[in-house]
């Protein structure tokens, strides 16, 4: 009886240890619904889809090419990198100096929102390395890849209202196991990726719909 006793104590703590366990761990990556004020994130996608800032971005190994110039030729050279398996995008970026990008900057790095971050993260955020606002048409994507150099935390907050799956355009996160978790890019969520401690390669799969898929990105430090 005393053993049966001893043996059950023994299963409740390697159950508490291990409770304990998956709960303090780093997480990936963390996801907030509704992160910014209504009104804000209204008038950020109001702006920029009746905006003409746009400029075609590809890239060159890690070096972004950004002017409106041979698009088509550029956007084929893009689908040749990545059929075979090396890194390559095709979207568009908002202009660097707009008006917009500078207010949203200053919200993300108000002190509500960093505090707000730090919570979520469970590290003291400071500040923001980089910004930009992507949008990616009917046919665009971002192949595999690993963020290791810009930040603690990726992050992006998602501008398409009813997206719907089917459409893709979907964050891909490989995980440890080859197992892959989609998130769809929903109007108003926040993805946290921890780019620092681990790397886990993703992806964004190309965008089937006649319809604009947007998101702000950056990196908090």
């Amino acid at each position: 009886m005393k053993y049966k006793y001893k043996c059950c104590i023994c299963l409740l703590i390697i159950i508490l240890l291990i409770l304990l366990y998956n709960s303090c761990r780093k997480r990936y990556y963390i996801i907030k619904n509704n992160f910014l004020d209504k009104k804000f994130i209204d008038n950020i996608y109001n702006t920029i889809i009746s905006d003409k800032k746009w400029i075609y971005t590809t890239n060159i190994g890690n070096t972004k090419i950004k002017h409106n110039k041979d698009i088509i030729k550029r956007k084929d050279k893009a689908n040749e990198m990545y059929k075979q398996n090396k890194f390559s995008y095709s979207k568009y970026e908002y202009e660097n100096d707009a008006n917009i990008l500078k207010e949203i900057k200053n919200v993300l790095t108000s002190k509500e929102i960093l505090d707000n971050v730090s919570y979520l993260t469970g590290e003291k955020i400071t500040t923001i390395m980089d910004i930009f606002i992507s949008k990616y048409e009917k046919g665009d994507f971002l192949s595999k890849h690993t963020d290791d150099t810009l930040g603690k935390y990726a992050f992006m907050i998602y501008l398409n209202k009813d997206w719907n799956i089917k459409c893709g355009g979907n964050l891909n996160i490989i995980k440890n196991n080859k197992q892959i978790d989609t998130i769809i890019p929903e109007y108003n969520k926040l993805i946290l990726m921890d780019v620092y401690s681990e790397l886990r390669e993703h992806f964004i799969d190309e965008v089937k719909c006649n319809k604009n898929r947007y998101a702000i990105t950056g990196w908090f430090a």
